[in-house]
């Protein structure tokens, strides 16, 4: 009753008049020129102050790049409440410094150029809009936490808009608590198409844009109203006290990010006419929606308060995102919604990507957190080589970390038990809801499974020691297959795949190596990213008959390459190898037994039907 008084407390606040000593933050949001991609803005706040600086943030929450987003702030124009211009001085490349001269509020006006389309950018074109409010809205050191209302002005033919906070009756007007909840809250305007549904008391809704015959909105909605049930049920609390939004931008772009109650994901308008694509867009769907626990409300202390102005160091990202992807396609398979194969191909798959990169025995774990801010959002030819994803390698840690917890504990406790024991200490109703610290997962682990456990886990997260996945499929019953493709060859005669240990870049006519693997053949021989392939032994070979030719070749057979590099003819002799695995299998063992599967089935939650010993 107490927080329902005070939110009906904020609202009435920040829906009265402005007045010259009222303390709260107006922006308001118009599209006057939406056929060039511009968002007008205009910011209104009281000053006490003589010299006050504004800023605008270097980056988004979760998505860990500075993306220097005042490079897009133009027409910049200050006034006071009296109506007289005011001097607003450049001091960095995000801030700008005002002389008050006496005034006791004042007005900002200018306009962000959103060319953008990404979950962590923002875009306007004359259909809709979205924009990520760290990219739009400036604050002030004084001002970050007072209430912020919100209005936004549509044109007249977007008939929608959508964000995530609490509207104050009035038309398009809304209120955060303080800055950032205003920047954790995407804004979506334009033509979409609504799908709400309530779940144990809470409301959701899905919102498609760009959505076609192509796409069925009712069944996308339906199967996240399982995903939400399976989430909800592992974590068996809920802390969402209003609507949660999943905005879908169905614009043939891929990615996810997630806000305490909303989501924007993106897909393609084709994505549900292909199971396998469909799956990857509900498995995204169920990661960003385990992040309203993991992430938004139980993070690293380190990004307990975000400092918008530079880098935000954690070595926690492997449990942050990375325990998320193991969670994601787990979860997804608990809500009914993958069969058992599908879900041993996505796992074969993760592990398949995991095992082929070289950078597994660069980058530890927590370095490659560490180095997000110049690795994983930086990616360059070399990056296959010298770094691992932490969503990656986090995954396979949680998958190894939690049959080493079952294993231990004879199956009384879980890695489950562990995630929620974490959001209980210090999840925002916990005894430390300012974040976790750094060992605050291995203490837990100690104490259910015992201390041989966490120093493995330990060691997997400051080493650059791999997870031992066999050992831990073979706990519940299953075999990894590593060169399906090349043993399904041998056995029948077939010609087996080579290659140079090079990868082509998919977004090139031509045929030019986008990375060399370390320790291939092409490594050895010198071949570089962005070299272009024209011959093999004085044939021609081209983007549609490259796989063609590798198959008529043998693995150690001594080849002569023609290449361009920077213009210039280039002649390299390589060797074939036996071509990198594009998947691998998981299979079950065909003498399992009784006990194996019926831990296979407390670790998926799901009673299985097959033969066993």
């Amino acid at each position: 009753m107490l927080k329902r008084f005070l939110i009906t407390l904020l609202i009435s606040i920040a829906s009265a008049p402005l007045k010259a000593n009222q303390e709260f933050v107006e922006h308001q949001l118009s599209f006057e020129n939406r056929i060039n991609q511009y968002v007008n803005v205009r910011l209104s706040f009281a000053v006490q102050q003589e010299t006050i600086e504004l800023a605008m943030p270097n980056w988004t929450p979760g998505s860990y790049l500075i993306r220097d987003f005042a490079a897009q702030v133009e027409d910049l124009q200050v006034h006071g409440r009296s109506g007289k211009t005011l001097v607003a001085d450049k001091i960095a490349k995000n801030r700008w410094r005002i002389e008050t001269a006496g005034e006791d509020s004042i007005e900002v006006q200018y306009r962000v150029w959103a060319g953008e389309l990404a979950v962590n950018t923002s875009w306007v074109e004359n259909d809709f809009a979205l924009l990520n409010g760290a990219g739009i809205f400036l604050y002030n050191e004084s001002t970050r936490q007072l209430p912020q209302r919100l209005h936004i002005v549509l044109p007249e033919p977007w008939p929608n808009r959508h964000v995530a906070l609490p509207g104050l009756g009035s038309d398009g007007v809304f209120v955060a608590a303080n800055f950032d909840e205003l920047v954790d809250s995407p804004i979506l305007v334009g033509n979409t198409t609504t799908y709400p549904f309530e779940l144990n008391g809470s409301g959701y809704a899905l919102i498609n844009h760009g959505e076609t015959s192509l796409w069925d909105g009712d069944k996308a909605a339906a199967d996240i109203s399982r995903i939400v049930e399976s989430v909800q049920a592992f974590w068996k609390t809920n802390p969402l006290q209003r609507q949660y939004l999943f905005m879908n931008i169905i614009s043939n772009r891929t990615g996810g990010l997630e806000h305490d109650y909303s989501t924007v994901v993106m897909s393609s308008p084709w994505q549900m006419r292909n199971r396998e694509d469909y799956v990857r867009w509900l498995s995204l769907v169920t990661h960003e929606f385990f992040h309203v626990w993991n992430v938004r409300r139980l993070r690293p202390q380190a990004l307990s308060e975000y400092q918008y102005d530079s880098e935000t160091y954690t070595r926690e990202l492997w449990l942050a995102e990375g325990l998320s992807s193991y969670y994601d396609n787990l979860l997804l398979f608990r809500s009914g919604l993958l069969t058992v194969d599908e879900f041993m191909v996505l796992l074969a798959d993760e592990i398949l990507n995991y095992e082929l990169s070289p950078g597994r025995k660069v980058r530890t774990a927590e370095e490659a957190s560490f180095d997000a801010w110049i690795k994983l959002y930086k990616p360059d030819a070399n990056s296959i080589n010298s770094d691992i994803s932490y969503y990656r390698k986090g995954s396979l840690i949680g998958f190894v970390a939690d049959t080493a917890i079952r294993k231990a504990s004879d199956q009384e406790y879980s890695l489950d038990d562990i995630m929620r024991e974490m959001y209980r200490l210090y999840g925002p109703d916990g005894s430390s809801p300012k974040g976790y610290p750094p060992r605050a997962f291995e203490v837990l682990v100690e104490q259910r499974a015992g201390k041989q456990v966490a120093e493995e886990i330990e060691k997997l997260l400051t080493t650059v020691a791999d997870p031992d996945i066999d050992a831990a499929l073979d706990f519940y019953g299953l075999l990894l297959e590593r060169t399906p493709a090349r043993k399904a060859a041998e056995l029948t005669g077939g010609s087996v795949p080579t290659d140079f240990g090079l990868v082509w870049s998919s977004q090139e006519p031509l045929l030019m190596v986008e990375s060399v693997v370390r320790g291939g053949s092409g490594a050895a021989a010198g071949i570089l990213p962005c070299d272009e392939l024209l011959a093999i032994n004085g044939q021609k070979v081209n983007r549609l008959n490259i796989q063609d030719r590798m198959l008529r070749m043998q693995p150690g057979e001594s080849a002569e390459l023609l290449l361009v590099r920077n213009g210039r003819l280039l002649l390299l002799s390589v060797q074939t190898q036996h071509a990198i695995p594009d998947k691998y299998r998981i299979t079950i063992k065909p003498d399992i037994n009784r006990r194996e599967k019926e831990r296979m089935e407390q670790w998926l939650g799901l009673q299985l039907t097959f033969q066993q010993n």
